[in-house]
């Protein structure tokens, strides 16, 4: 028999009983008192986002995105042919002695 499992079993059951590690006393009280945040209209916070610093019109950034989600797909349908080619396959169905 393996002393391992046992050591294991001994090692798990021994950190089970272990005080999980204690926090910093500021840690651990700060969060305790503190008052939900509040709660503000989206208007308030879409008001203070900066307008696009992009100068180039919509149709160009659509012109980009479409080329690049093309050349995505393009690589998409190369990495869908076989793993395993042919020859490989069949030594590999061979097996090690064959």
């Amino acid at each position: 028999m393996h002393p391992l499992p046992a050591c294991l079993a001994a090692l798990i059951a021994l950190a089970a009983c272990a005080e999980p590690y204690p926090l910093a006393p500021e840690f651990a009280a700060s969060g305790a008192n503190t008052p939900y945040p509040e709660l503000v209209p989206v208007e308030r916070i879409t008001a203070r986002v900066p307008p696009a610093s992009d100068d180039r019109p919509l149709p160009a950034r659509t012109e980009a995105i479409d080329t690049r989600a093309t050349r995505l797909r393009a690589r998409a349908e190369r990495l869908r042919g076989p793993v395993i080619d042919t020859d490989t396959k069949t030594r590999m169905r061979g097996g090690i002695d064959g």
